[in-house]
C-alpha cells in the first residue's frame, strides 16, 4: 500500500497528509480515475455555485465511539484530530495556544507547497460566532499562520472583523445534507469590506459537507472578492468502525497515544520514577512512586486491557484510550531497553484495534 505523504509541524510533529485519490475540490475519498466526489458533483440545488475555487486539508479528522453527542468523549484516531481535541474542547489558552500554532505552520507548509494557489492571496478570514464577544477556534491559527506568511513576503490582512454572522444555525450534526445548506444560506455578512477583486482565503478547523465555507465564500462575492481559497485542518471522513491508514513509526504512536505530552510536557514524562518494569509473554506491569502512594500498571496484550490507577489517566485519559505520564515513561523506557522496533510494534498492537482495547482502574 502506498504510503500517505509525511511532514513535520514545525519540525518534530510527524502527521501523514491525506492520501490519493481524492475529490479535487473538496479532498473527500473518491474512487481511482475519478476527479471529483459525488456531493461536489450533485450539490443540493440551493447551491448553484460554490463560490469558492479549491479547499486543502491537512489530514484525515476522525473520532471513534458511541455515537452520542459528546464529542469529546470519543477516541481520536490520529494526531491531526488530538490536535483538534486539544484547540476545540481543552478550555484552557494554553491548550489552544499550543494546538493552534502548530496547526498554522501546516498550513502553511500547504501554502509553500502550492503556490500557484495562494501566491495573490490579500485577505484572510474564517466564520466567526454569533456572539461577537466569543473568541473562535481558528483564531489560535490565523494569528500565528498571519506572522508566517507576513513574515514569509506575503501582504495578507486579517479581516475577521469584517466578517459577522446575522443568526443561529443550530447543531448541524444530524441534519440532511440540504437542510444544513438551507439553514446556513445569508448566515454570513461582510461589514465595510469591499474586495476589490483580491484573492481571499477562508481558514476552518473541519470540513464535513462545506456549507459553511460556501455560505462564507458568497458573502465575500458579494463584496467583490477575487479567487477565494479554503483552508483546512481537518477533512471529516466518517467510518463506521476504527479504521487506520497503516502501521504508525514509534515517534508518531507515542505523540498519539500520550495526547502530544511527549513534546508539549516533557519534563512531566522525564520526571516519573519507576520503580518496577517486568514484561513477560503476553503481560506488562509495573509499579511507580506517586505523591499519593504507589501507582500501579497491567498490561494484558492477550486480553487486550490496560489497568491503572493515577488520578490522570482514570478522569482524563482512560475514556478517550489515552496515556497518562506513567503509561509514556513505560513504553519510553521499553525502548531504551530493546529496539525501537520491538517497542513499535507493542504500541501498534494496541493502536491498530484499539476499538477493542480496554482502558481501566485497576
Amino acid at each position: 500500500m502506498q504510503r500517505n505523504e509525511k511532514i513535520f509541524l514545525e519540525g518534530k510533529i510527524p502527521i501523514r497528509l491525506i492520501q490519493k485519490p481524492f475529490c479535487q475540490k473538496c479532498m473527500n475519498f473518491v474512487n481511482q480515475g475519478e476527479e471529483s466526489c459525488y456531493n461536489c458533483n450533485h450539490p443540493p440545488p440551493i447551491v448553484e455555485d460554490w463560490y469558492f475555487n479549491k479547499v486543502l486539508c491537512l489530514g484525515i479528522y476522525h473520532s471513534y465511539g458511541n455515537d452520542d453527542d459528546d464529542f469529546s468523549n470519543k477516541i481520536p484516531i490520529n494526531i491531526i484530530s488530538n490536535l483538534l481535541y486539544l484547540l476545540k474542547f481543552k478550555k484552557t489558552r494554553n491548550f489552544k495556544n499550543y494546538a493552534g500554532k502548530l496547526l498554522a505552520d501546516g498550513l502553511f507548509q500547504l501554502i509553500i507547497k502550492n503556490p500557484e494557489i495562494f501566491k495573490n492571496t490579500k485577505y484572510i478570514t474564517a466564520s466567526p460566532n454569533f456572539n461577537k464577544f466569543r473568541k473562535i477556534n481558528c483564531e489560535h491559527i490565523i494569528i500565528p499562520l498571519l506572522k508566517k506568511m507576513n513574515k514569509n513576503g506575503f501582504d495578507v490582512e486579517n479581516t475577521l472583523n469584517n466578517t459577522e454572522r446575522l443568526r443561529e444555525v443550530g447543531e448541524n450534526k444530524f441534519k440532511p445534507l440540504e437542510q444544513r445548506f438551507k439553514d446556513i444560506y445569508g448566515v454570513h455578512n461582510i461589514v465595510g469590506k469591499d474586495f476589490i477583486g483580491k484573492d481571499v482565503l477562508i481558514i476552518d478547523d473541519v470540513y464535513t459537507t462545506g456549507s459553511t465555507v460556501w455560505d462564507l465564500a458568497r458573502a465575500m462575492k458579494e463584496r467583490n472578492a477575487g479567487e477565494i481559497n479554503v483552508l483546512v485542518v481537518g477533512r471529516a471522513i466518517r467510518y463506521n468502525s476504527w479504521e487506520v491508514p497503516e502501521n504508525f513509526d514509534f515517534d508518531e504512536l507515542i505523540l498519539y497515544f500520550s495526547y502530544l505530552d511527549i513534546d508539549r510536557a516533557p519534563k512531566k514524562i522525564d520526571d516519573v520514577i519507576v520503580t518496577q518494569l517486568e514484561v513477560r509473554d503476553d503481560i506488562i506491569e509495573a509499579s511507580f512512586q506517586g505523591s499519593e502512594g504507589d501507582y500501579r500498571l497491567l498490561i494484558d496484550y492477550k486480553n487486550k486491557v490496560i489497568k491503572h490507577n493515577c488520578r490522570d489517566f482514570i478522569h482524563n485519559r482512560m475514556r478517550i484510550k489515552k496515556f497518562c505520564k506513567h503509561l509514556t515513561k513505560v513504553f519510553i523506557d521499553l525502548k531504551e531497553q530493546n529496539t525501537q522496533s520491538y517497542v513499535k510494534n507493542l504500541l501498534n498492537s494496541i493502536y491498530l484495534c484499539l476499538d477493542r482495547w480496554e482502558f481501566k482502574e485497576i
